[in-house]
């Protein structure tokens, strides 16, 4: 199974990728503009920084150019990491639904 996944990651990898990165952008761009320029942060909730740190480790590890960018293990953490600071991030919209904070 992991040789099939690999050979497909091999295939791919390009498409896997730039993927990840417009992912990785778009959840980084909504953090911004939804906790940290509304001034949502300021009330010491710390889980929307954890995000932002995983988004911005992704990105630094998706545009310098290290020889690990081929493998698949790598790739998968760094999905790993999106998809933490993903979490992160729903966990945190769901905190300020629910704190009646007032987006925007």
């Amino acid at each position: 199974m992991y040789a099939k996944l690999e050979a497909c990651y091999n295939t791919y990898i390009t498409i896997f990728w730039s993927n990840l990165s417009r992912l990785n952008g778009l959840f980084i761009i909504l953090n911004i503009s939804m906790f940290f320029l509304s001034g949502l942060v300021s009330r010491g909730y710390y889980f929307t920084f954890y995000s932002i740190c995983c988004f911005f480790i992704v990105a630094l590890l998706s545009i310098i150019p290290l020889p690990l960018m081929g493998r698949f293990w790598f790739y998968m953490l760094n999905l790993l990491l999106v998809m933490i600071g993903g979490y992160f991030f729903l966990a945190s919209m769901v905190y300020w639904i629910r704190a009646g904070a007032q987006l925007g």
